[in-house]
């Protein structure tokens, strides 16, 4: 069957909202080497709008606009969501995040689903996981391996 529908998603970019979206786009690119791809900014210096490459992806930035609702996690205590990246060295990149500001809420660790992972909070409000590909898990084996943790003594 065709898809003729004109409305397809072509691709997906998370938008972050943040408090001092200059400071924002400069930690990322400490962790993370990002590449600004482009900002628009208010000529009280306030960013509208910032685009940040992250090897093949992207995001999308903006400052908190408390006078139209948008406000970043930091106005409301935690985070809604979480960031999933992919990296080769999920421990370094931890240690990068840290000496950048980052809170480390899990150090890295060997899980079950076949990924070497961590997750911090940026300095900003949100919520970052790291994982690093470690052995190949079946849908069947993680399964088996999920319920187990439920059954430690």
């Amino acid at each position: 069957m065709t898809d003729t529908n004109d409305d397809t998603v072509q691709k997906m970019f998370p938008y972050l909202i943040v408090r001092n979206c200059e400071a924002a786009i400069e930690f990322y690119k400490r962790v993370f080497d990002a590449h600004e791809v482009m900002r628009l900014a208010e000529p009280s210096g306030r960013i509208g709008h910032a685009e940040l490459k992250f090897g093949g992806a992207m995001i999308m930035l903006a400052e908190e606009f408390p006078e139209y609702g948008i406000k970043s996690p930091l106005a409301f205590g935690g985070a809604g969501s979480m960031l999933h990246l992919h990296v080769d060295n999920v421990d370094a990149i931890t240690a990068r995040a840290a000496e950048a500001g980052a809170t480390v809420l899990m150090e890295p660790k060997d899980q079950f689903y076949g990924e070497r992972s961590s997750k911090i909070v940026d300095p900003f409000g949100h919520q970052w996981m790291f994982g690093q590909h470690i052995e190949a898990v079946s849908p069947e084996e993680m399964q088996r391996r999920y319920e187990a943790t439920f059954n430690v003594a």
